[in-house]
């Protein structure tokens, strides 16, 4: 017998081998992508005992299902537990299609806004604390985005549902509101990129982010529900951007109008390959304005950057501490203006945002995985220039004499360690010491290593270089 037990887990594997080929053969020629293959796989997880009684009674009123599970966002189950009226109980929405081989059960809707199969189920306990189906909608999309709740600026919390629909790269975000067991669809917006602002006015907000091709700049719309529970506009809609081919990211922070600090929206947005942009927008006089209709000096900067293998991919954020946010700009290093762009390496220079006058805070190195950044000291600036070394991990900063390829003044080598990377050769404290190198930072997942030499004032002292070195800490994620 023990031949058998060993011969056939071989075969059974060779099996599954070419049928797992054949499978993904199949599935490439469809035209259908591999993360939709993956994720359409993942999402069945095993329901818990309360999701079961949900879900045998949704399927005693609908009939047969196929559960469906929102992409992103903080609630990824396709059962959303809460409690969303005035009632002391909790009340439960569930994401469903009908299924496929109970054509007979499958829901016909003359609702406008829906586009497909795809329903939201409303379900809430009965006197005997049992769950029953309560209210149903169809949904305004073909797919589950993200889930949110908020209550807009009412008194009452409010149910956001994001969609995306099959065949468009728009999506649309539907506003429901849920009282006495009805659910109603408050309204639904289209939009690029959204987020909720709780630190406007007096309550919370809808910002919606859409990109207008005629005029190749983006705009953001502000909604609200009013206390009649209607849904609207709540603010002007603003423009901002240039050539604004997708929103990137998206910050909220604070900026300075007449040395107070009011909320500032920062928009990064990629404008063609490589080349990334960011829109500001402050919030003044109950409503968000471009920072060109109200700053006094440099509302005419260019927050333009570009990427490539030596500078990652940034975005807005408080650099320098002060609670007031910055955006960067790229500028190219000594030595490297007349090099071909992918051969260029750049310094990151960052902008504060102040109404009376937008000014450069800080002139940095940003190392090309993020796992640290070197603020220049003023006397570097202009004088300084690097080189990249991708074998061993070494950024060396050179004073620069016309040449960086052939300058002899070392003032800084920094060097990091992937811990777990065996692609790099392997650098301990002993190969650190022999070299003249000093740990800097040691973290679970990497080591910082420096060596300086002083030569001419350009020299920065161990406590300068403290003061300047900023290395990203395990496990951070923009």
């Amino acid at each position: 017998m023990k031949p058998v037990f060993t011969l056939r887990p071989i075969k059974i594997s060779a099996l599954a081998v070419r049928l797992f080929a054949v499978l993904c053969l199949a599935f490439v020629l469809s035209g259908c992508s591999a993360a939709f293959f993956g994720g359409d796989l993942l999402t069945s997880p095993r329901l818990t005992d309360e999701q079961n009684e949900i879900y045998n009674a949704l399927t005693a009123s609908a009939g047969r299902v196929d559960l469906r599970y929102p992409h992103t966002g903080e609630h990824r189950s396709a059962f959303v537990i809460k409690n969303i009226d005035d009632e002391p109980t909790e009340e439960a929405i569930v994401f469903y299609e009908a299924n496929k081989s109970d054509a007979a059960k499958e829901p016909t809707t003359n609702d406008a806004s829906a586009v497909g199969n795809l329903r939201v189920s409303f379900l809430d306990k009965d006197e005997n604390g049992s769950w029953k189906a309560a209210y149903e909608l169809p949904a305004a999309g073909t797919e589950i985005e993200s889930v949110a709740f908020s209550k807009l600026g009412s008194d009452k919390e409010k149910i956001l549902i994001s969609y995306t629909v099959l065949g468009s790269s728009d999506k649309i975000m539907s506003v429901i509101d849920y009282e006495n067991g009805i659910a109603t669809q408050l309204g639904s917006v289209g939009y690029s990129s959204y987020l909720l602002l709780d630190s406007v006015g007096s309550g919370e907000y809808l910002a919606c982010f859409n990109r207008d091709v005629a005029k190749k700049d983006a705009n953001m719309s502000v909604y609200a529900v009013n206390d009649k529970k209607q849904f609207g506009m709540a603010m002007p809609m603003v423009s901002f951007g240039s050539a604004v081919a997708e929103i990137d990211g998206i910050t909220v922070g604070n900026a300075l109008i007449l040395g107070k600090k009011t909320p500032c929206i920062a928009i990064d947005y990629l404008s063609s390959e490589n080349l990334y942009g960011t829109g500001v927008l402050y919030y003044s006089g109950n409503a968000f304005v471009n920072a060109d209709t109200i700053v006094r000096l440099g509302s005419d900067t260019l927050y333009t950057r570009r990427t490539n293998i030596y500078t990652p991919r940034l975005r807005s954020r408080d650099i320098d501490g002060d609670d007031v946010l910055d955006i960067p700009i790229t500028v190219t290093l000594p030595g490297y203006e007349n090099l071909t762009f992918p051969e260029q390496l750049s310094a990151v220079n960052w902008f504060r945002q102040d109404c009376d006058e937008i000014t450069a805070v800080c002139y940095t190195f940003v190392d090309p995985q993020k796992n640290y950044i070197l603020t220049f000291p003023g006397r570097w600036v202009g004088m300084v220039t690097a080189t990249v070394n991708t074998t061993d991990d070494t950024v060396t900063f050179w004073k620069y004499e016309g040449d960086v390829k052939q300058s002899e003044y070392a003032l800084l080598t920094i060097k990091t360690e992937l811990k777990g990377d065996t692609s790099q050769s392997s650098f301990g404290a002993e190969d650190a010491l022999r070299d003249g190198f000093k740990v800097f930072s040691d973290d679970s997942e990497k080591t910082v290593y420096y060596k300086s030499i002083m030569y001419e004032g350009l020299s920065l002292t161990d406590d300068e270089i403290a003061a300047s070195l900023r290395v990203r800490p395990a496990g951070y994620e923009e």
